[in-house]
């Protein structure tokens, strides 16, 4: 069983945190990656709705430095986008993990997700390299 309070990670900086209730997923990037990326002034939010499959372009996030396109660690269908972001794309440079969000996804199973990404702590140990 997949704790629902984890959030997991991945050595791309995207986080994952289940949603209560079935196979509901919220994602975003981490406080290190938009600490790289600078002050973030456009986002390209995927489509509610359609399913992506994994390795397809998640999402875009424009900064001050670059544009950086985003892949789909798993396969599933977008089910909500973070509208306030299309406007205030900001908010993810000031709270990644809360305001920040990008999306949710409903994906066929999560069970897999404490072997596949890592946690907290194996995150910030890659990090510290």
């Amino acid at each position: 069983m997949v704790d629902v309070n984890q959030r997991f990670f991945s050595s791309q900086h995207i986080w994952l945190t289940p949603l209560d209730g079935g196979n509901e997923l919220r994602l975003g990037i981490s406080e290190f990656l938009q600490d790289q990326l600078g002050d973030i002034t456009h986002v390209h939010l995927p489509v509610i709705g359609q399913n992506y499959y994994i390795g397809d372009s998640l999402f875009v996030i424009e900064s001050m430095k670059s544009a950086t396109e985003f892949y789909s660690l798993l396969t599933g269908v977008v089910t909500a986008v973070n509208l306030p972001l299309t406007d205030t794309p900001q908010l993810i440079n000031q709270d990644p993990f809360d305001t920040g969000w990008l999306c949710q996804m409903n994906v066929s199973d999560i069970t897999h997700l404490p072997e596949t990404l890592m946690s907290l702590a194996a995150y910030e140990a890659m990090l510290d390299g």
